[in-house]
Formats: structure tokens, C-alpha cells, sequence
């Protein structure tokens, strides 16, 4: 007798995964395959809101009221081509004169001249020259102060040690052989600085003075620093102390009435070294990087900031980092090590990059958005009574723009690649292969759906439309990663993506 014999056929499950929202934000720390699909690997130029993926920060050329109240605004003009600009203030000052505030934007150039203008005025934004053709060598620091009743902005010349005073009726005086300074900060009336070629000494300047810098006790003075936390590289002012960020710790002085009272107590050492140019005074707190990441100091205790990106700031030095706080966020343009061979924007300077990123922390929410491919070398953030704006200049082919902070995904026009990618996983099936039979995703704008596994990799484009749409991809293999990638014009909102998958048993 016959027998038929049977084909004996795997068995295969179907699931559908579901990314829900985007609004967990990323994590690079934690092992693909214990890693949630609600959180990204990385994410860059993306901004998530309402659990969607939306544009990401940008920068376009900054703009300033011709008037308070009418709404029209004028384009700041960019310098001439192969001039750049080095440092910005905001000089923030009343007039006497027209019995109202006034402000203005003042910078230095590569040029080594300081120019300004107007933060409002009507007409087209022009720049005006102080002491006309003089220049000024070095990397130069500033800060308001009130000086014998009136407004001023003071800046330090470090290289020709000298002190420029800019008053608010435009008088300017240029002052001799003032200390070679480097951090600058103001406290009860006093200037404390950190004294160049030796870097564990701080300076102050007189009561009331801040263009005195004589030693003497009814002058300025000087309170050295020799122990284990080593440089002094950044001090703030900051709930009633001098705090002194140092390469390996924290330092508060006390510097009330006469100096002959200041007293020094050591606070905190880290393992880590400290980027002097990250340190931030920004509310209830002070923010600063280390090699470690971020750190939230109270003026007592220094907790880490988690930010599960901690592993891009390994091996990198970010010395020429920069930060400043607005809006309740702290922003750090920073070098991060993104761990794949792509270029975007600045990173495919031939001549090369300092930074090439822009990390937004929301100290409300903890959230963080991050922007890549911009190479920030200053950041300054204007708060006025009718308008604000974070402003910013660069290194590199934009360091002759100002910038202002945008959510737009663009770098001065140009759409910068915007990437969300998910861990490259097993999905909870070890050892199973797996079928990525078709993507379910709502997009208003075309963006590419990027699938790849360990036996092959397949992008899909998708147009933008205001429903739901059904990919077929039939993708195979073990491990599986997914990616959401955008680099078209308009408005960005991906959500509510999700993956039907088969397993074979």
C-alpha cells in the first residue's frame, strides 16, 4: 500500500510591535536588546512634541524689532566674507538722555575690531565701529556693570592687558596695564577674575571699582588655590557665593564687606575633569559638562544629570565647547560622537569642525532634543521687556552670520538630515527569524523608512498624507532595526508607527 508523506512546513506567528510615541526620547547606553522600541538608539534634527516627531532646532539669520510695538522686524546684515566674529554681549543700559532703555549687541572680529548695534532701530541694521580703526589682540571677555551712576560695559583685553569701559552716553575709555584676566564675574560691586599663566590664583578688583585692580587692602586683592582640584577655569556668582569651577572641583568663596573677611571652603571633587566653558548659572542651579556628562550643582550638592547619551562624550575633548541658559533650557553646543560614518552639515567641512552639536536640556521635563551638524563657537541669550532671542555665532563657513535659534530642522536654509533609529535588536525573539512583512505610519511629510537586519537592508519612500498608510516590505532576519529618516522641506510630523512581523516557530 501507498503512503503519501507529508511536507512538514514551519510554523509562523504573527505580531504586530507597536512604537506608540516617540516621546521617551533616546537612549545609547542600555544593550540593544534590553533597550524598549519606545526609545530611539539615536536621534538627531528631530524634536519630539505630543509623541510625534516633528522639525528639529535650526538657525536662521537673526532678526531684531525696528520698533517695540509694531511688529516689524529687520535682518542683521552678515560680515564681509572671510571676516568672522569671535565673542558676543548684550549691553544692557538706560539712557539718560531719551529717558528710556536702550541695548545693544556688541561683538569683536577676527579683525581684532569691536563693532555694535542696536538691539531696536529703525532703518536697515548697520554696525558701528568703536575707536574707529584700533584693534584689540586676544580672546576678549565682557560684562555689565554700574559704574559712578552710570550704565557700562566692561571688557577685558587679556593679550594687551587692558580695560575698555563703554559708557550709555557712547563715551569710551581704554585703561593701562590692568591684570592679564581670563573668567570674568561680578559680586557685591567687586570683579573676580581668574589670572592668566596662573591658573590657581583669583583675583578681585576694589570695592566699587571694577578698573582697580591694585593689591593693597583697601583695593583689590588675590586668594590662591594650591590643592588637588587643580586650574581654576570658570567662576560664578551664584546665591550670595563665588563659586570656583576648577579642573577637578568645586571651591566657594565668601566675599562679603571687606576683603580682610573672605573665607574659602572646598566643596566637591570629581574624577572627571570639568569644561570650564560649560559651566551656567541658570535659575535654582548651576549646569556644567564634564568628561562624564552633565552635572547639576546646588551650591552644596553635585548630582548627574542622566541623559542616557553619556557614551557620545567619551574620548572627546570639549574644551571650545560653549553654553548658555534661556527659556528655562540649557543649551551646550558641544563635539558628540555619534558612532556612524555619515556627515552632516559642518561634519563635512574639508578644513574640519570644533563642534558639531547642539544639546537642548528642558530642566522642567528633563527632555533633551539634539541638533547635529552645526559648529557653534558663542552663544549669548537677549532677554528684553518686549521680545527674546538666543543668539548665537559659529565657527567655520557661517562665522560671518548671526544666528538665532529656530525650530525649523534648517542651518540658514539649508534642511539638515533628520534621523530617528531604533536599537538594533532581536525583538524579544532570540534565535528566531523574523519577517518584517509591512510598517503601518501616519506622515504629513514624504520621509524614508530604512529596515535593516542582519541578512539585508531595504529603504522605503513614503509620501506625506494625512492618513494612515500600509508599507509592504518583507524584510528577513534575525536581528532587526528601523529608521526614520526626513530631508525635505515643510513641516515634519511623524506618529504612531508600528511593525507587522512574522516569526517562524
Amino acid at each position: 500500500m501507498f503512503y503519501p508523506k507529508k511536507l512538514l512546513l514551519k510554523k509562523m506567528n504573527n505580531y504586530k510591535l507597536s512604537y506608540t510615541a516617540f516621546a521617551n526620547g533616546m537612549n545609547c547606553e542600555i544593550d540593544d536588546n534590553l533597550l524598549p522600541l519606545k526609545y530611539g538608539k539615536v536621534v538627531y534634527n528631530y524634536t519630539v512634541k505630543n509623541g510625534a516627531l516633528k522639525n528639529g532646532l535650526g538657525f536662521e539669520l537673526a532678526t531684531f524689532p525696528k520698533k517695540y510695538n509694531d511688529g516689524t522686524e529687520r535682518t542683521i546684515l552678515t560680515l564681509p566674507n572671510g571676516e568672522g566674529i569671535k565673542a558676543l554681549w548684550h549691553f544692557k543700559y538706560y539712557d539718560l538722555s531719551a529717558k528710556e532703555t536702550r541695548h545693544k549687541i556688541v561683538f569683536s572680529t577676527k579683525s581684532k575690531h569691536i563693532y555694535f548695534f542696536q538691539t531696536v532701530a529703525q532703518g536697515t541694521a548697520f554696525f558701528d565701529m568703536f575707536f574707529d580703526e584700533k584693534t584689540f589682540d586676544g580672546d576678549l571677555l565682557g560684562i555689565n556693570y554700574h559704574l559712578n551712576g552710570d550704565d557700562c560695559l566692561i571688557i577685558i583685553v587679556p593679550n594687551e592687558q587692558k580695560i575698555i569701559v563703554f559708557h550709555s552716553y557712547d563715551g569710551t575709555e581704554i585703561i593701562e596695564n590692568a591684570p592679564q584676566l581670563v573668567s570674568i564675574c561680578l559680586h557685591y560691586e567687586r570683579l573676580f577674575a581668574i589670572l592668566e599663566g596662573d591658573r590657581k590664583t583669583l583675583m578681585f578688583s576694589a570695592n566699587l571699582d571694577p578698573t582697580d585692580w591694585d593689591v593693597s587692602l583697601d583695593a583689590g586683592g588675590f586668594i590662591e588655590m594650591h590643592d588637588e582640584r587643580g586650574s581654576i577655569n570658570k567662576i560664578v556668582s551664584f546665591n550670595d557665593y563665588v563659586y570656583v569651577f576648577r579642573d577637578y572641583g568645586v571651591s566657594k568663596v565668601s566675599a562679603y564687606g571687606d576683603q580682610s573677611e573672605f573665607s574659602v571652603s572646598q566643596l566637591f571633587i570629581s574624577s572627571s575633569k570639568i569644561y570650564g566653558n560649560s559651566v551656567t548659572s541658570c535659575g535654582d542651579r548651576i549646569i556644567f559638562l564634564a568628561r562624564d556628562g552633565l552635572h547639576s550643582f546646588d551650591g552644596y550638592s553635585t548630582n548627574r544629570i542622566t541623559l542616557n547619551i553619556e557614551s557620545m562624550f567619551e574620548n572627546i575633548n570639549n574644551e571650545k565647547c560653549c553654553s548658555v541658559f534661556y527659556n528655562n533650557k540649557y543649551y551646550l553646543a558641544c563635539r558628540l560622537d555619534f558612532g556612524d560614518d555619515q556627515l552632516i552639515g559642518c561634519e563635512a567641512y574639508e578644513e574640519g569642525y570644533t563642534n558639531n552639536a547642539l544639546i537642548e536640556l528642558d530642566l522642567n521635563t528633563g527632555e533633551i532634543n539634539l541638533l547635529r551638524g552645526v559648529d557653534i563657537l558663542s552663544m549669548i541669550a537677549v532677554e528684553e521687556d518686549k521680545f527674546s532671542k538666543l543668539i548665537a555665532c559659529f565657527n567655520g563657513e557661517h562665522g560671518n552670520k548671526f544666528g538665532q535659534l529656530t525650530h525649523d530642522g534648517k542651518i540658514f536654509g539649508q534642511i539638515l538630515k533628520k534621523e530617528w533609529i531604533s536599537p538594533f535588536s532581536n525583538l524579544g525573539y532570540p534565535n528566531q527569524v523574523k519577517i518584517v512583512k509591512e510598517v503601518l505610519i501616519k506622515t504629513k511629510s514624504d520621509c524614508i523608512i530604512k529596515i535593516k537586519t542582519d541578512k539585508e537592508e531595504k529603504q522605503y519612500l513614503v509620501r506625506g498624507s494625512e492618513t494612515t498608510q500600509r508599507v509592504k516590505t518583507n524584510v528577513r532576519g534575525e536581528m532587526v532595526q528601523i529608521s526614520f529618516i526626513t530631508e525635505t522641506e515643510g513641516d515634519v510630523e511623524i506618529s504612531a508607527p508600528q511593525l507587522v512581523i512574522g516569526v517562524v516557530a
